[in-house]
């Protein structure tokens, strides 16, 4: 087959599956799970560096589009990545507290709730334990994420605020060559809250 022209862009070799929107009403705090698709296992490396951040929109009042820019000196958001705790080959004398990871019979598990939880039933038949699998991380979003510090522009009734998230992974410095990956970017969408304004009792 002839060659082709070096302008001639048939195939990216990297893709991924579109950017996300987290939507939050102001005042919501969750947490998402996010599964690399590239990792392995994330409990064998625990050496791997996550960072997620959120960027402050370039918003407006009663906007009624999404901006497309990030706002010049706007607040940047650190947020915290859980990784699992794993602790290996499940064991029946062993105490585990909840979402604690365990590999029995070639499957991961989790505890879903529980400190100090000691059974002898395996966990592919204890409703204790749940399936999960091995590269799967948490994103935590704070209930004060436009709050503290705040940013610009507060969300009304009919016009919510953006920001820019990002996900990044870096592998341990032990590797012949660094990688690191950013699996997850999108948006943040935080909606108008009446409970956010009314005093609590």
């Amino acid at each position: 087959m002839a060659r082709s022209p070096l302008t001639n862009l048939e195939q990216d070799l990297i893709d991924d599956g579109g950017s996300v929107l987290f939507s939050f009403i102001k005042g919501e705090q969750l947490e998402f799970p996010i599964t690399l698709s590239f990792a392995t296992t994330t409990f064998s490396t625990s050496g791997y560096t996550f960072e997620a951040v959120v960027v402050e929109a370039l918003n407006v009042d009663g906007q009624t589009e999404k901006p497309t820019q990030d706002k010049p000196s706007g607040v940047q958001n650190t947020l915290v990545v859980r990784s699992p705790v794993y602790l290996g080959t499940w064991s029946s004398v062993t105490a585990y507290n909840m979402e604690d990871v365990v590999f029995y019979n070639s499957k991961y598990y989790k505890l879903k709730s529980g400190a100090g939880y000691v059974s002898a039933v395996t966990p592919d038949v204890n409703s204790q334990w749940l399936e999960t699998t091995a590269n799967r991380i948490y994103v935590q979003f704070p209930s004060t994420l436009s709050l503290s510090p705040g940013w610009e522009i507060t969300p009304t009734v009919g016009s919510p605020v953006y920001g820019f998230f990002e996900l990044r992974v870096t592998e341990p410095n032990n590797s012949i060559f660094r990688k690191t990956w950013k699996p997850v970017r999108g948006m943040v969408e935080i909606l108008f809250s009446p409970t956010a304004i009314v005093p609590d009792a």
